[in-house]
């Protein structure tokens, strides 16, 4: 029931919940951002992650929450536990150690750790369409109201800079 956006979602087969719609890559959303206008909704994810699940169902389940991110955010979902392999062109190489990930969540494991510090799920990070962080990250939070605030104060900094 959930339309998947962008090449990368369909030849990975991924999904978003609540009937979302969104992106797999940092790429892909960042080019449909700058197309769209529209700010960047980052989730750091797992498919083996309850607390996102609880998120998920508590949280952005709230119509406040579900038509800001429906409406006014080009979302990009992060699974940093995903084990499929990723095509060769697709790896990324660790600029420092020179490790290559060479699946999907090792991927973007390392582009949460290295673009954000983050390495926990859920994470939330929202971004211009140029990449730029617009507020501070919001980790695992049931406040939903607070939740709102964060979203609003993202769309607030984008509208002003």
């Amino acid at each position: 029931n959930t339309k998947v956006t962008g090449s990368f979602g369909e030849k990975y087969d991924l999904h978003l919940p609540l009937g979302l719609e969104g992106y797999f890559t940092i790429e892909e959303g960042l080019a449909a951002a700058k197309e769209s206008g529209k700010p960047v909704f980052v989730d750091i994810t797992g498919h083996g992650c309850v607390n996102c699940r609880e998120m998920e169902s508590r949280v952005w389940s709230d119509p406040r929450v579900l038509s800001m991110l429906k409406n006014d955010f080009i979302i990009v979902a992060l699974y940093t536990d995903d084990k499929q392999k990723l095509d060769k062109d697709e790896w990324i190489t660790d600029a420092e150690t020179g490790k290559v990930y060479k699946d999907l969540g090792r991927a973007n494991s390392y582009l949460a750790r290295t673009r954000w510090n983050v390495n926990a799920q859920p994470n939330y990070v929202l971004l211009s369409p140029d990449g730029e962080v617009l507020v501070p990250v919001r980790g695992y939070d049931l406040d939903t109201d607070g939740f709102v605030k964060f979203l609003q104060s993202g769309l607030d900094a984008y509208n002003h800079r």
